[in-house]
């Protein structure tokens, strides 16, 4: 007799497998790919445009952020907290795995102006108002 698992198990299951692909593969997850998207906030200012992600347990330096005066993409995997011997979840609601967030920029920004830091948990872009010299995919590093 076949055991039918419940919908919410399998979830569970299904995301424990994709986060397990992910690390063995170690690279950055394409866009739109089996991903978990952070939780975001966006606002502006006076003078600048702000996204903030909740990416907690990550290193910053496994953090890709990129953007062009239209958008901003940030992806990376955060990897599983390890454990003694096997674990048996009871509630799982912390992603792991391969994440990618896009967040389109909805004022004129200049992509070349923005900075990021990472600080307890959170990673915090922060775009200077105003128009891009040049266009283009611009890499963003991240201070702590």
């Amino acid at each position: 007799m076949v055991k039918k698992v419940p919908s919410g198990q399998m979830d569970e299951i299904f995301e424990i497998l994709v986060a397990s692909y992910a690390q063995k593969s170690g690279g950055l997850p394409p866009e739109g790919e089996l991903c978990w998207h952070p939780a975001t906030d966006a606002y502006e200012t006076e003078d600048a445009f702000v996204v903030q992600m909740d990416l907690a347990g990550m290193d910053p330096q496994k953090i890709e952020v990129l953007a062009d005066e239209h958008s901003l993409l940030v992806r990376g995997i955060r990897p599983e907290t390890p454990a003694d011997g096997k674990k048996h979840y009871h509630k799982m609601e912390i992603s792991i795995g391969p994440f990618s967030r896009r967040v389109p920029l909805s004022v004129e920004v200049d992509p070349n102006e923005a900075t990021a830091i990472y600080r307890n948990g959170f990673l915090i872009i922060t775009f200077s108002r105003g128009s891009s010299r040049d266009s283009g995919k611009h890499s963003i590093n991240i201070s702590r």
